[in-house]
């Protein structure tokens, strides 16, 4: 079979789309796939590593702010759309399947041009713009959520949960420690500012590094070009630097190692997209979120809900609540038990296989 993913921009919206090709991929050994991304996104590194062929297509973006680029976008998108008619000519896939992301829009409807059927798979709380354009034309869409059911045609809309990466169980304590070089008798944090980084995440971590090394170690990942450039020597005295130098580890980017990363981890500070609090769920990882204002708090409130996070809204992002609400759960392990065992619970790790059982129902072989 023939199938063509679509997404990128961030991390976002390809995670769950991998896990969907990873469950294809043992299903049909001779499973075709093309993927269409962004230029600039993280989504082309890091789909190398599963050797997935690879085309930018052309795409406009709606920003939330006042840009002279806003004006471009229709044009962007109508010609992303001749562009996917003709890649759609040539691929011919089976089925087209997207997780949202605005670079998917004009594929969407150039594969209705060409009846071609086409997934949507919603993963967060609030549905997005990309996933409001692309459902009346969808003919099937997927939610994380059985609540989500009412936003969309219940006639074509089904409930399969949120797809993972099979890899995401592949973490190695022990290689872990090698590749980071941490004390395997501490404990470890680890920060994440998503696929293309924080940069308000990174100022607190170094202006907070010191605290939170006192006791512990740190793997950071800082996101592409975002890395802290300033010297810690600027901030601080020799027997402080040397402390941070055996204890702390930034990365702009991590791949397979992300997953020892997370194995490490007794403790993760992210952000709230719904692919990385589906990974935290599956793997049981206590979590102290960070959201993005917007659709991201939604993820965040519903998984507080059930006491499976702990929220630190960036409303009130400073270095001495930054460090207090680490240094709180890690000095408590109770509660790193209680969020564990919670957000455990919330995730299903059979998504991906009820994904592709529907797309054959749909599609046929």
């Amino acid at each position: 079979m023939k199938v063509l993913f679509v997404g990128g921009g961030t991390m976002g919206s390809v995670s769950p789309l991998v896990g969907i090709y990873e469950e294809l991929k043992e299903k049909d050994p001779d499973l075709k796939v093309l993927w269409l991304g962004t230029k600039s996104g993280p989504e082309r590194e890091f789909l190398a590593n599963y050797q997935i062929p690879f085309k930018i297509i052309i795409s406009g973006k709606v920003r939330q702010y006042f840009s002279l680029a806003n004006f471009f976008t229709p044009l962007w998108v109508v010609l992303g759309f001749i562009q996917a008619l003709f890649i759609l000519m040539t691929f011919r896939p089976k089925v087209i399947l997207t997780a949202g992301s605005f670079v998917a829009v004009p594929v969407s409807y150039a594969a209705w041009f060409w009846g071609i059927p086409r997934f949507v798979h919603q993963q967060d709380i609030e549905i997005g713009k990309a996933n409001k354009l692309m459902a009346k034309m969808a003919t099937a869409i997927t939610v994380t959520f059985g609540d989500s059911l009412s936003y969309f045609d219940i006639k074509k809309t089904f409930h399969i949960g949120n797809p993972v990466r099979k890899d995401i169980f592949s973490g190695n304590s022990q290689r872990g420690l090698e590749f980071f070089k941490l004390n395997p008798n501490l404990k470890t944090i680890l920060i994440m500012g998503g696929g293309t980084g924080a940069q308000i995440i990174n100022q607190m971590v170094l202006e907070t590094i010191s605290q939170l090394t006192a006791n512990f170690q740190v793997i950071h990942l800082t996101g592409k070009g975002k890395g802290i450039t300033q010297n810690f020597s600027d901030y601080f005295d020799r027997e402080t630097n040397n402390r941070i130098s055996e204890r702390y580890r930034a990365y702009e980017f991590l791949n397979q190692e992300l997953f020892d990363a997370y194995t490490l981890a007794d403790l993760v500070v992210c952000r709230s997209g719904f692919s990385t609090l589906t990974e935290l769920a599956v793997l049981a990882k206590p979590a102290l979120v960070i959201p993005l204002p917007g659709h991201q708090e939604l993820n965040a409130q519903y998984f507080a809900k059930y006491n499976a996070v702990k929220i630190l809204n960036q409303e009130n992002l400073n270095p001495q609540a930054f460090s207090e609400a680490i240094l709180y759960l890690m000095n408590n392990p109770g509660e790193l038990i209680t969020l564990s065992r919670n957000i455990s619970q919330l995730i299903d790790k059979e998504a991906g296989k009820r994904y592709v059982d529907l797309i054959y129902k749909v599609v046929g072989k």
